[in-house]
């Protein structure tokens, strides 16, 4: 997001993504997504928050052709950020929604008058989303909570990631898994060391707590035993150097309309 003229101010960082509330997977769905993180300053807390919505409001005033959502994380320490997103759109809409940006400055100028003098540092990256790997339903939305677990990949260990995630996945697409109470989206950030994220979508917190059969146990079925899955998934969990969770919480006064 919120606008081209900051880029003195952003470094592309490696982090989470997030689907917007009410996207529906479709196989020519386009492949990217935008994200903005906004750090407020300390002291200017509920200034920022105020300014934001103030800001997002404007900018559907504008007619902005993009539905950015806000998001806000929920675990750790890390907690004084917002994560603003749009989704999805192909290279070719990036460049149509830059000349939008050239010809409507007053978005920008509002955002510096009012957001800028709150906020104490951006961070700017794409996604690329791997919808042939992924299984979006709407039926247990609208979704408001996003667990996202990202993987930092080990220098030299990409392909195999890919290659075991796209196994993984296509089992669970294709022999049963993939339900509506079984949902997630893959992604990889573009910039910096390879990291790629799965987001897993909740309606709330109930949701959570689901007394069923777990993906281990649904692989070893598959693969016709437990050791062979157990494998298979150390084999995984072997090309990466790190994982974090966190789940973020979709921001309704934070986002414009309903979704992307």
């Amino acid at each position: 997001m919120i606008k081209t003229s900051l880029t003195g101010a952003l470094r592309v960082v490696a982090v989470l993504l997030l689907l917007a509330p009410t996207l529906s997977l479709a196989e020519d769905q386009p492949p990217l997504a935008e994200m903005w993180v906004i750090i407020p300053k300390p002291d200017h807390r509920n200034e920022f928050f105020a300014a934001l919505k103030e800001h997002m409001a404007f900018r559907a005033e504008q007619g902005d052709p993009r539905q950015w959502q806000g998001y806000t994380p929920l675990l750790g320490d890390n907690l004084n950020r917002v994560a603003v997103r749009a989704c999805c759109f192909s290279w070719a809409d990036q460049d149509a929604y830059e000349d939008w940006n050239r010809n409507h400055p007053a978005v920008s100028e509002h955002f510096d008058q009012h957001v800028g003098p709150h906020a104490a540092d951006y961070h700017h990256y794409f996604e690329r989303l791997d919808w042939a790997n992924s299984h979006w339903s709407e039926s247990a939305g609208p979704y408001r909570l996003f667990a996202v677990t990202e993987f930092n990949i080990k220098a030299g260990h990409a392909a195999e990631f890919d290659m075991l995630r796209d196994k993984m996945s296509q089992i669970a697409i294709q022999q049963g898994w993939a339900s509506d109470n079984h949902v997630w989206l893959w992604s990889t950030t573009i910039g910096g060391g390879q990291q790629e994220a799965i987001i897993v979508p909740h309606a709330d917190f109930a949701s959570f707590d689901r007394d069923e059969m777990s993906f281990a146990q649904f692989l070893a079925d598959k693969l016709g035993s437990a050791e062979a899955a157990g494998e298979m998934m150390r084999e995984f969990a072997n090309t990466t150097e790190s994982t974090d969770f966190q789940i973020w919480v979709h921001e309704q006064n934070l986002s414009m309309g309903s979704g992307d």
